[in-house]
């Protein structure tokens, strides 16, 4: 009877998972693996998740580098690779991991249990980039990578926000201005070409210009991020044209 209770609780556990994430599994064994730390899977003689932490990193480095690529395409392959960072390392995965709670899924041995590995940031990372890999892994005979792009992008939104905050907290239409003054280059002017979505999702993008010349877009949900992203642009441009 015990036994049969603690395997209810694991259902139904699992049934609460995928309603979050937005995705309910065909093979229910992909998940459980993924939700296996290799503690667990020592003590019971099972599958661990390090071979799906492997695969599910590549799946977000791809898909977040796509999602950048296509929202921000006028910044450098530097400023994308830092953004991605942001997102997809051990502190942003793991903060990912306890915005959906996924600690408490997880299938830990007991001595994780008790030093607080639920709550470790490098346990919840590997395994976010588990779940990520059986997700993709479940989906794509069917759906290829399109299934598993839509649980990263819905998932992943509001991190990409607070990632973006990291470079609009930085002035860099400050250092635009110093550097367009400096080098005596005219009349910097920043205008918003374009506006889009409700009034509680904005999106705007902003256009700079020197002498009316284009020196770079920005897209962002505020004016202010827009103008940030496009003075960055502008800056990776002009980087380029002094052969820096």
């Amino acid at each position: 009877m015990r036994k049969q209770a603690e395997y209810n609780d694991q259902k139904n556990n699992l049934v609460k998972l995928q309603e979050k994430i937005g995705y309910f599994f065909n093979d229910i064994s992909l998940l459980i693996q993924a939700l296996t730390h290799r503690s667990y899977a020592h003590e019971h003689n099972q599958k661990n998740n390090e071979r799906f932490e492997f695969l599910g990193d590549a799946v977000l480095q791809f898909l977040i580098s796509d999602y950048l690529m296509t929202h921000y395409p006028d910044l450098s392959e530097g400023m994308l690779s830092k953004f991605r960072s942001v997102l997809v390392s051990e502190s942003g995965l793991s903060r990912l991991s306890k915005k959906i709670g996924l600690g408490e899924y997880l299938f830990i041995g007991k001595g994780e249990e008790v030093t607080g590995g639920r709550k470790k940031n490098s346990i919840l990372a590997d395994a976010v980039e588990a779940l990520f890999s059986a997700i993709y892994l479940d989906s794509r005979q069917k759906h290829q990578v399109l299934m598993v792009t839509r649980i990263v992008n819905a998932l992943f939104e509001d991190e990409i926000e607070k990632a973006e905050l990291v470079y609009t907290s930085i002035d860099y239409k400050t250092d635009l201005q110093e550097l367009v003054q400096k080098n005596k280059l005219g009349n910097l002017q920043y205008k918003i070409i374009k506006e889009s979505g409700p009034d509680h999702d904005k999106e705007f993008v902003t256009e700079i210009t020197i002498n009316d010349i284009d020196y770079g877009v920005g897209v962002g949900k505020s004016k202010k991020s827009s103008e940030q992203t496009a003075a960055i642009a502008a800056l990776s441009k002009l980087k380029k044209l002094n052969g820096n």
